[in-house]
């Protein structure tokens, strides 16, 4: 089990799986931009799983995955996926402007175009 400094259990990840984004919000992208990481420079998905699986087995019990925004990722439903079957993890959230979300979740059992 992890424990921060004040002896209290750690059982959450917050995982960004990118910085980048698909919108320029005012209130997180700056005018003059931001200098954005090579690809090289993030963590591949096996990577992550990897540190996730182990961080589970220690006691994370919940993560939220961020960004940027997260779909902009390549794969990322396959990721996702791999999360899910974790033995241990009880919760999944991602936090999304939901703009690039509605070709990947089915409304009503039924595909959602997008414009």
């Amino acid at each position: 089990m992890l424990i921060d400094n004040h002896g209290r259990p750690i059982n959450y990840l917050r995982l960004a799986v990118t910085d980048r984004c698909n919108l320029r919000c005012f209130y997180c992208m700056p005018e003059e931009g931001i200098d954005w990481l090579s690809r090289t420079a993030l963590l591949s998905y096996e990577e992550m799983l990897r540190a996730c699986s182990l961080l589970v087995n220690m006691g994370i019990e919940k993560i939220r995955i961020t960004g940027g925004e997260p779909f902009v990722r390549k794969d990322i439903m396959q990721f996702l996926h791999a999360l899910s079957i974790l033995q241990g993890l009880k919760q999944i959230t991602i936090t999304t402007n939901g703009v690039l979300t509605a070709r990947l979740f089915p409304i009503s059992g039924k595909s959602v175009s997008t414009l």
